[in-house]
This record gives structure tokens, sequence and C-alpha cells, in this order.
């Protein structure tokens, strides 16, 4: 800005402005007429330069303007948004009989509810983007195989979708499931940003298709800034690159530019943070108010950036794109447009009624917020939490490939949930085997908000955190699939969700008082006022296959202007109970698993992450299950008979002791053992433990009983966790047999590298095929690593268990078949 610019900036604000005021307006008029240019750049180059500069002052004014408008309404709408946090804070002290930090709690577990039930209402418009995805259109057979075991993509079709999102789904390709792909997520997407923007946000709209960036911080940084910007200079769209006259920029302005971006990208932003500033979120509804700086000529040149620099697939950005948008869209909507304030005022408030902020189960409210806002999952150090991830993903892959065995018991839980739910327990069954064998069943569902868990890549409930699209994370996710557990969780899941939907439409047409204390009080937990019942009266219900079901479109229907909000909080509470129903981690979990939300990507939080690995099964189990018994029935009119404190607990504690029994026996016989014996206290002990989650590693707690362990090692992997227990391995397989190697003794150390290898490799241990790959050749390389020991497996399983071997150690066939008999001690 010239001195006389200056001058008269300065008489026109009737003072003289700082050094760093008269910046940012320059700075502003700038950015206005580079943005203007970009609208027609023909007419705009054609302008002399006062002219220009008039305008774009002007434009500022004007946005300067719409801006403070819209701070004022946004003061208007957190006022009621406080109002509205207060009245359900008072809500739910009322509903739990506790005090302000125990409802504070139950609000924000609420929230994430609905924040679940937006992002699940949005994946039902992106039907058609999925199944161009999934399509195996064009793929030659090694392409299928990928994708179906490590959901690799279809290279024609995402180059198919990104050409028609980048062309607004135009039809430019031909490829007509490309299009309705790229038009599904088009609409989603755009509906999403409109809602947030309602909220108080202000998100612009791009004309052209977006797709968000997802950098890889350490492939950028690695690359350095002037390397990241010459690869990335070609691949830009250089007509948005303008100067202030509207002309475009040389190479070595933008190259100027991409390396002040490099810095950006390479810190996770941290360059822009004054040291000793207040880190806070700030204001959510300004996310995504910043332009968009990363501009690429087209689809093509989208992809390759995203193979050189990209974090994890286009498929994964979509989809964390939606996540993200859903919890800023959820937060803005229930605590206003600065969600962060609000609940700093909520603390403080929470701290003065209690006398100080309390524990709940475990853990204080700030650490409930940090996992609901999304900070203790964004990581501090991108290199550090993927090297973490990395070694979680290898204990994933190599020790549970057999847990599905152990999954019987989540029937048990099925079945009590829906008793608790008043749910018909015939419908239930009945559900469950629709979802396994009519496609056109969970067809439905999916376009109604339900969609497989394993397909919106959600957390997994035996590995308890996010399994990354990368090598890991295929791995990962392949052995959990073709352990089948991923079918077995979907099918129950989908199948009690199913159940929920037709029982909440037999309640819809009662009136609020109509309903019972107990379902009214249900309803109040999960979120659900009366207002909001008086509009899911008016719904008109969805029929399927000869019965009613309440969905989304049925609640739509009503033409309610709080639908939206009703539906998400409708969807909600159907997605937490099936988690009652099919275990999953819930807030409190989470917030114990990362030891009160230490932040991803941090030596605290790996640690904690490692340690607590494998133990979100039991810990959501005393979370959820054994919190609901606790509380039992409270007295109200029209409870189930499963909610007395007594039935759930009888009714749990047999179940899960016979199911355990089950699902040990089973295991039992997958290793080519006779059932154990079943008529001693320590069996029952370990049926009852199995069951009921009691045991911290679950699916290991039946490990093979056969081989050596220590109680050193057992304690250590209970307490530490498995990276803890491969770590010493790792330590005893090289420094310890290098000792006793340099002492002169035997060191066993093929015999201990093969175990050690097993345990952290892929398939090797699927339930299914280990017992044949032991006996075509691990058995015997067993034998002749380490002498003897086929002969230890057998001593050891008749003094553990009184088991002898249908199929003998060692190679060959089975010899018999099972001794059920000797289960009953015959």
């Amino acid at each position: 800005m010239t001195p006389q610019c200056i001058q008269a900036v300065n008489t026109a604000a009737g003072r003289t402005l700082t050094a760093a005021q008269i910046k940012a307006i320059d700075d502003r008029i700038s950015a206005t007429m580079r943005r203007l240019a970009r609208q027609d750049p023909v007419r705009w180059r054609a302008m002399p330069q006062d002219q220009r500069v008039m305008q774009a002052a002007l434009q500022a004014q004007n946005d300067i303007q719409a801006e403070a408008a819209r701070k004022v309404t946004n003061a208007q709408k957190q006022a009621l948004a406080t109002v509205a946090t207060e009245q359900r804070i008072q809500t739910q002290a009322a509903e739990y009989g506790s005090g302000r930090s125990v409802a504070l709690v139950h609000e924000m577990n609420t929230t994430g509810h609905y924040i679940e039930g937006i992002k699940r209402e949005a994946m039902t418009g992106m039907i058609d983007a999925i199944e161009a995805a999934s399509s195996r259109q064009g793929a030659g057979a090694g392409r299928r195989a990928l994708m179906f075991l490590f959901d690799a993509d279809n290279p024609a079709m995402t180059r198919d979708m990104v050409t028609e999102i980048f062309g607004g789904a135009a039809g430019t390709t031909g490829n007509t499931l490309a299009k309705a792909g790229a038009k599904a997520w088009l609409d989603t997407i755009e509906s999403l940003r409109q809602r947030f923007n309602a909220a108080g946000g202000d998100i612009r709209q791009l004309d052209y298709g977006y797709l968000p960036q997802p950098h890889d911080t350490t492939r950028v940084r690695d690359a350095g800034p002037a390397a990241w910007a010459q690869k990335l200079l070609p691949k830009l769209d250089r007509s948005r690159y303008l100067r202030e006259d509207g002309s475009l920029m040389n190479d070595a302005e933008v190259l100027q530019f991409l390396e002040a971006a490099h810095e950006t990208i390479a810190t996770d932003g941290l360059n822009k943070t004054a040291p000793g500033a207040f880190k806070g979120s700030g204001a959510r509804a300004n996310r995504g108010s910043d332009s968009r700086q990363i501009h690429f000529k087209d689809g093509q040149a989208y992809l390759d950036y995203m193979s050189e620099f990209g974090g994890g697939s286009m498929y994964d950005a979509m989809l964390g794109h939606i996540g993200g948008l859903s919890r800023d869209i959820g937060l803005v909507e229930r605590y206003g447009p600065n969600p962060a304030h609000q609940m700093r005022v909520q603390f403080d408030i929470a701290e003065r009624a209690d006398g100080t902020l309390r524990r709940v189960f475990g853990n204080k409210p700030p650490a409930y917020w940090d996992i609901l806002s999304g900070t203790t999952g964004s990581p501090v150090s991108a290199r550090l939490a993927q090297i973490a991830q990395d070694t979680r993903n290898i204990q994933t892959f190599g020790k549970l490939a057999g847990a599905v065995l152990q999954s019987v018991t989540d029937i048990k839980d099925f079945f009590v949930t829906t008793g608790y739910n008043k749910l018909s327990y015939w419908d239930a069954i009945r559900n469950v085997g629709k979802m396994a064998t009519d496609s056109s069943a969970r067809d439905f569902l999916a376009m109604h908000g339900v969609m497989a868990d394993s397909m919106l890549s959600d957390l997994n409930r035996w590995a308890g955190d996010n399994i990354r699209n990368n090598w890991s994370g295929r791995l990962a996710n392949s052995t959990m699939k073709l352990s089948l557990m991923n079918a077995w969780t979907d099918t129950l899941r989908r199948g009690f969700s199913m159940t929920m939907m037709g029982g909440l439409a037999k309640m819809a047409n009662k009136r609020w008082a109509d309903l019972t204390e107990w379902d009214r009080s249900h309803l109040q937990r999960k979120g659900l006022t009366e207002a909001d019942w008086d509009v899911v009266t008016q719904a008109q219900l969805t029929t399927f296959q000869g019965q009613r079901f309440l969905t989304p479109e049925a609640i739509r229907s009503t033409g309610d202007p709080r639908a939206g909000e009703v539906v998400a909080k409708v969807l909600g509470l159907i997605t937490d109970e099936s988690e009652y129903a099919v275990m999953n981690p819930d807030l409190a979990t989470k917030a114990v698993q990362t030891w009160g939300g230490k932040q991803a990507g941090t030596i605290n939080g790996e640690l904690a992450r490692g340690v607590m690995q494998f133990k979100s099964f039991p810990i959501a189990m005393i979370s959820r299950h054994w919190r609901r018994m606790l509380e039992g029935d409270r007295d109200l009119e029209g409870a189930p008979l499963v909610a007395n404190r007594l039935a759930y607990a009888a009714s749990s504690i047999v179940s899960m002791t016979i199911l355990g029994a089950i699902a040990f026996q089973t295991k039992q016989l997958v290793q080519g053992k006779d059932p154990a014996e079943m008529d001693s206290p320590k069996f029952w002990a370990k049926a009852m433990a199995s069951g009921g989650g009691l045991s911290f590693v679950g699916d290991m707690l039946l490990a093979d009983t056969t081989e050596d362990r220590g109680q050193l090692d057992t304690l250590g992997k209970m307490l530490l966790g498995p990276t803890f227990t491969s770590t010493a391995d790792l330590w005893e397989l090289t420094k310890g047999n290098a000792d006793e190697a340099a002492a002169g003794k035997d060191t066993h150390i093929g015999a201990e590298a093969l175990r050690f290898a097993r345990g952290h490799l892929p398939y090797l241990n699927l339930w299914y095929a280990k017992g044949a790959l032991d006996h075509m050749g691990l058995h015997a390389l067993q034998e002749n690593l380490s002498p003897g020991y086929l002969q230890r497996m057998r001593d050891k399983a008749e003094k553990d268990w009184g088991q002898g071997f249908w199929w003998e150690p060692g190679s060959g066939g089975p010899d018999r078949a099972p001794d059920f008999a000797n289960a009953l001690g015959e």
C-alpha cells in the first residue's frame, strides 16, 4: 500500500492504524482483487488499476459487513445454544439423579450419538458412490482379488469417478456408474455444506467438483519444499493463480506460494501458531472459511498427486471428509458456532456446582470433550502416530485371526439388549437371518442409514482403533474379513438395527403422554424430547416386505423444520443400541483407552493406545452392560423384566458362562483337541471370564494352553498389552539367545523365531486354516527346531484339561473323531 493510500485509510478510520492493521487491510484487498479477477478475468484486466482497487475495496467492505452481521447472528445462536444446552444438562441430571459433572458427560455422550446419526444419514446419499467404488467393472482377475482381499480400488473406475467429480458429474467419461457416483458425492457434500452454514458456518462453494486433499505430512516433509513445489506445479490449474490485476502468476510466483504452503502442510499448521499462544479450536463455525489453495487442473492430476503425496485412498478421504463435516455440524448444532467456548463455560459451571470436576468412569469431563471434538484423534506427530498404528495393526493381523470364535458370546448381549428395548425376540432372529441371506434387506437398511460398520471404517471393537488403509491397515482389514469377524459383526448389528426400526414404528402411533414411564425415560436418555416425539408421531412409516419401519425418510416426510435434527437423534439411538447388542466402544471406553484423551502422535498418547490394545471389549462390557445392570429398572412403569437388576445379572451370568464354555470348547476342537473336561471349577471360571469380557485380552485368553508361557509374560500381556509382549519376545529372541550362546547353553533360537513369526504374520492363524497349516508342516518344523515339542504339547494338554488329540500333532490327517464324552469326564 502506498503512503498516499495509507494516509487515506488513516483519515477514513479517524485514527492512525498500526502497521499490522494496515497490512491486514492490504492483504484483504489483494485477496479480494484476485477473487474478483477469477470471476471474469478478461473484464477485470480491462479495468483501470484505480477502478479495480475501488471495486475490490467496496467488495471487501461488503464482505466485512456480511461477516459482522454473521458474527451478530452467531452470537445470538450461541446464546440460544447455551440455553438449550443448559436445559438438556438439567434433564440429564434429573434423569440420572447425579451431579453436574455426570450429567455433562451424559450430554456429551448423547451428542456423540447425534453426530453418528448425521453421518449415517449422509451416507445414505452415498450409495451410488459406494457402488461405483466397489464395482469390478473392467477389472481383471488379479485386481478383483486385490479388491476383495485388501479393499483396493478399481483404477479405471476411480479415474472416471474423479474425472466426473471435477467436471460436475456431466457424464464426460461415458461411464454411467461413475457419473452416478460422482453426483452422489457432490450432492452429499453440498447438503452437508448447506446444513453447516445454516448452523452458523461459512464454507463457500467451489465452482468445480471438490475432493478432499489428505496430504501425507511425512512424505511431503521428506520431499522438501523446493522438490515438492516443483512436482506439484505442473499439476495445478494455473488459471486459479492470478495477480491482483488479473494476469497469471509466473512460475516463480506460484513456486513461492507453494513453498509457503509446504511449510503449513509439513508441520500440520504449527507454523501458523505463535509460541505460547492459546491453542484452542476457536469457533468451529469458521472451519472451512479459508480459501482452498491447491487447485488441480483435472482429475488425473489429483490422482497423480495422491499416489505420490496422499494419505490413504481417495475413498478414505471422502469418508473422512463426511465424518469430519458430520462432527462439525453436530457440535455446532448442539453447542452453537463456538462449541469449545460453550464447553469451557459448562466445565466452569460444573466445577462450581460440584465443588470440583468429578470423574465419571475414571475420567473428568474435559477428557470426554477432547475425544468428542476430535482433538484426541488429531496427531501431533503424524510420523509417530503412523509408526505406532502400524505396530498395533501388526498385532491385530497376527493375533486376532481366530477372534470370531470368541464372538459367539455376542449372542448374550444381542438378546439381553433386545429384551431391554422391549423388542420381539422372534423378529430379531428373523432379521438376523435376513441380513445373512437377503441382499434386498441389506440394501433397504443401507438406504435408510444402517450400513455395515466395516463399510464405514468404524472402530474395530477388538483392536480399539481406526485401522488406517495403508499396508498394515489393509492386512489387518483383510485378516478381519477373512476370519469372518466383519461378516459376523455386521450381520448381528444390522439385524438388531432392523428390529429396532420396527420396534420404534410400533411406538410411533402413541403420543408422548401415552408412552410408558420406561419408554419416555429411555428416549430421554438418548436425547429425544417430547417435541422430537411429536415429529415422530407424524411420520409416514416406511413399508418393506409387509412390515412398517421408522426410517429417516419417514421422518423427513413430515416436512417439519426440525426433521433433520430428529433424524440424527433417532439414527443415533439405533446405532448406539446396536453397539450394546454387538459390543463396540462408547465414549467412556475411548476415554479409558486413551488414558484421559491423550492425543495421538504423542509419546503418552501412543503408549496409552499400545497398552490398551485389545482391551476395548471388556472395558465396553463394563461401561455399557455392567452400568446398565446396576441401574436396574429404576422402578419405572412399563420396564421390561430383563431391566430388573437380578434378572439382568442372572441372564447375563448364566448365558455368558454357557457361551464362554462353547467358545472355549470350539477353539479346542479347531486346534485338533478333544473337548476339555468340564468337571472342574477352573473350567467354569475360565468360561465365565471368557463370556463376560473379564479378560483384558479377549481372544488371547483362549490361546493355545500348551505353549510355554511364564507368569511374567502372561501378566505383561494382560496389563501392558501385546506390543509389550512382542517387545519382550524379541528381546529374548535376540539378547536372550545371545547370552545363552555365550554361556554355552542351548538357545532354541529357531523354535522361538518360528513362534515369534507366527504371532506377527497375517493369515497363518486363521481359525479354519490353522490346523491344516500346522499339520502340513509347521508342527514338523517346530519339532525339528525344538525336539520334544510335540510331546510337550500332548503332556500339557493332558495335565491342564485332561485332553487328548483327535488330530494328533505332526503330519497327516485326523486319526479319529473328537471324543465329546471327554467333556463330561468319561
